[in-house]
């Protein structure tokens, strides 16, 4: 899975370098998004206009003034003033998992997508979560198991061979390291066709299998 089969593509919800702020806060409101692409020439991006962005361009004097006195300060700031120039971009065909990665570590929302210079998309972390939520199969009902495993070739197929056998069908998984021990793996797995109490006596019959949960997703 890449970047370009879960972004939003274009036609996106952009703005202009020279709109005030109150164009902004209209758009994202109008629109539901948190993000604007700031571009010039319809698709060449030259800044990046968040939510927080937008807050923080309203000065604090305006705490004392009324809503239609900041409005009017707010009419007078261009987007260009306050918009992000320095930000990370990424382009349609890394992986999700790498434009993830990315996001975490310098704890971004989102990522503009560009094809050369061009302004092509935009990838959320509100669409990387549904992803992480589609591949763990939060919206299947079945069986989710928690399990730690040693980290070793051939383990999932071990597990998943066991589960096979007495008619469960592995519908979504992942893994997780964390703050685990080098020598083992953390899987979470959803399992379906079969009951909790079909699966439960199979997993524990395991070497070196630990449940941590075992429940019922609906």
């Amino acid at each position: 899975m890449f970047v370009k089969d879960r972004m939003t593509a274009q036609p996106l919800v952009v703005i202009t370098p020279e709109a005030p702020i109150t164009e902004a806060q209209r758009l994202m409101q109008e629109h539901s998004v948190r993000h604007l692409p700031v571009v010039e020439d319809h698709d060449r991006l030259v800044g990046l206009l968040t939510r927080e962005t937008v807050i923080k361009a309203i000065p604090w004097s305006a705490a004392s003034l009324s809503a239609l006195e900041t409005r009017y300060i707010l009419s007078k700031i261009k987007v260009g003033r306050v918009m992000l120039r320095d930000f990370i971009t990424t382009t349609e065909d890394v992986p999700v998992e790498e434009a993830a990665r990315v996001m975490v570590d310098h704890k971004l929302t989102c990522l503009p997508v560009l094809r050369q210079t061009r302004l092509v998309g935009i990838i959320t972390d509100i669409d990387l979560l549904s992803i992480a939520a589609e591949m763990l199969g939060a919206r299947r009902p079945g069986v989710r198991l928690s399990v730690l495993v040693r980290d070793k070739p051939g383990e999932m197929a071990r597990l998943s061979a066991a589960i096979a056998a007495v008619g469960g069908n592995l519908a979504a998984f992942g893994s997780w390291k964390g703050q685990l021990p080098p020598d083992r793996l953390g899987i979470v797995l959803k399992v379906d066709r079969i009951s909790k109490e079909e699966l439960l006596p199979v997993v524990e019959r395991l070497e070196d299998v630990e449940i941590l949960d075992m429940r019922i997703a609906t």
